[in-house]
C-alpha cells in the first residue's frame, strides 16, 4: 500500500465555469474524513481555502485537493467526459474504501480486469456497491434506486438523495433484471449529464 502520510486523503471537486456547485458536501465529507482519521476537522474552512488560491473562470475542471491534518494547494484540471456504458459484474469482498483516500492501488487493479467494458461493477456479499470511479443508480419505473452501502458515499450521491432524486436500498446481483437502466455518476458528472444505459450492456457473468 502506497501510504502519503502527509496528504492521505483526496477530494476531486467540480468547477465549472468559477463555481462549486457541491462545495458545502465536498466539505461534509471532508470533516468525516479527517475527524475519523485524525480526530480533527479540517482548518480552515475548504470554501476559504480555494479562495485564497486563484482558479479559472470559464469552463470545467477538476479541482484536486489533498489533505490530512492541512491541505495542500488546489490543482485544477480541463475535465472531458467519459460516459460508461458497459460494466463487467466483479466480486470484491474484502476491499474497503470508506475515506477518500489518495491510495487507489486496489480500485485500479480492479479496473484493470474490466475486459471490454468501461468499468468494473464491484459486488460485496452479493450486494450492489460502485464502480471504480462512480456511484450507480438503477431505474424501476420512474424511480431510481441507488446502494444503500456503497464502497464510498459520494457526494453527488449524497445530494441527489438530499433531493429526493433517489432512493436508497439494498441491491443484490439477482434484483438487477428488474431494472431497465442504470446511470453512473460522481462529483464531476452530474445526474442530467449521466448516460442512462440499458442494464443489457452489465455482463451478469461474475468473477
Amino acid at each position: 500500500m502506497s501510504f502519503n502520510e502527509t496528504f492521505p486523503l483526496l477530494e476531486s471537486i467540480l468547477l465549472i465555469d468559477g463555481q462549486f456547485p457541491l462545495l458545502d458536501y465536498h466539505q461534509a465529507r471532508m470533516d468525516y474524513a479527517t475527524e475519523n482519521l485524525f480526530g480533527i476537522y479540517v482548518k480552515p474552512s475548504l470554501r476559504d481555502w480555494i479562495n485564497a488560491h486563484p482558479y479559472p473562470v470559464r469552463g470545467k475542471y477538476k479541482c484536486r485537493i489533498l489533505y490530512g491534518k492541512r491541505m495542500q494547494q488546489p490543482n485544477y484540471q480541463v475535465y472531458y467526459y467519459k460516459p460508461v456504458k458497459k460494466l463487467q459484474l466483479i466480486k470484491a469482498n474484502r476491499l474497503s474504501y470508506k475515506l477518500k483516500f489518495t491510495d487507489r492501488a486496489a480500485l485500479n487493479y480492479l479496473h484493470q480486469l474490466k475486459r471490454e467494458a468501461d468499468d468494473v461493477l464491484i459486488v460485496q456479499n452479493d450486494l450492489i456497491t460502485d464502480t471504480t470511479y462512480c456511484n450507480i443508480a438503477f431505474r424501476y419505473g420512474n424511480e431510481w434506486f441507488t446502494p444503500a452501502n456503497p464502497l464510498l458515499k459520494g457526494v453527488q450521491r449524497a445530494f441527489l438523495l438530499d433531493q429526493g432524486l433517489l432512493k436508497a436500498a439494498d441491491l443484490k446481483v439477482s434484483d438487477l433484471r428488474h431494472f431497465s437502466h442504470f446511470k453512473c455518476f460522481n462529483a464531476m458528472i452530474g445526474w442530467e449529464e449521466s448516460f442512462s444505459v440499458d442494464t443489457a450492456a452489465i455482463n451478469m457473468q461474475l468473477f
